[in-house]
């Protein structure tokens, strides 16, 4: 399994071309005028709404050439582990494509996080009062693994003890507002010289009970 720097990349690419997009459509499409004086007669309030589209895809941009120039840099990051059973021993190891140099040791951590909605949807007069999602983290463990004594390209090895009442993987691997949404992420980081290594997989948790 190869990490999620790429793929991430390419879809804040997109994402960020998208909200960039609609926020040009709706100063074209209402004709909006790039007038930001609060105390002008002529001032609509409405022209804050395409700036904050443009904003989010500047912050969108900022995180794709982030996770592009992990990819030049660091190259491609390979999982290779066993099946992950609530209740059994999650080992395996993280092969980089260059040999990577870190002022300081591996960390490697697994995470589930689990998706619910707070309150809603509500109908109201008005129309339908929309739900908010929250994550909640729900199991977390970070393995230390001390640079100086292991080759990246060969394999950083790792290995989580998962409890009996872990929840299984339900649903997508990314985030999604949809309510019992569980994702098992594992990251693997490091600190560098300029930008810290860093790589990021979605691990597939089955439930306690399962054969091999």
């Amino acid at each position: 399994m190869a990490d999620a720097n790429a793929a991430n990349a390419f879809s804040a690419y997109f994402f960020a071309g998208a909200m960039g997009l609609i926020g040009l459509s709706i100063v074209w499409y209402f004709e909006l005028p790039l007038n930001f004086d609060v105390t002008d007669r002529e001032f609509n309030p409405l022209t804050f709404i395409p700036v904050v589209f443009v904003l989010i895809a500047l912050y969108s941009l900022l995180k794709a050439i982030r996770d592009t120039l992990r990819v030049r840099k660091f190259g491609t990051t390979t999982l290779v582990c066993g099946p992950a059973i609530a209740g059994r021993s999650f080992a395996g190891s993280l092969r980089s494509s260059r040999d990577l140099a870190p002022d300081g040791d591996y960390r490697v951590q697994l995470r589930c996080i689990r998706t619910y909605r707070v309150g809603g949807p509500v109908v109201v007069a008005s129309g339908t009062q929309r739900s908010t999602y929250k994550d909640e983290l729900r199991w977390q463990e970070t393995v230390v693994v001390p640079s100086v004594s292991i080759q990246s390209s060969v394999g950083i090895p790792f290995a989580f003890q998962i409890p009996p009442d872990a929840l299984a993987s339900k649903g997508p691997p990314i985030y999604e507002r949809v309510h019992g949404n569980v994702r098992w992420i594992l990251t693997v980081s490091a600190p560098m010289r300029g930008l810290d290594y860093y790589a990021a997989f979605a691990i597939d948790m089955h439930g306690a009970g399962r054969s091999e």
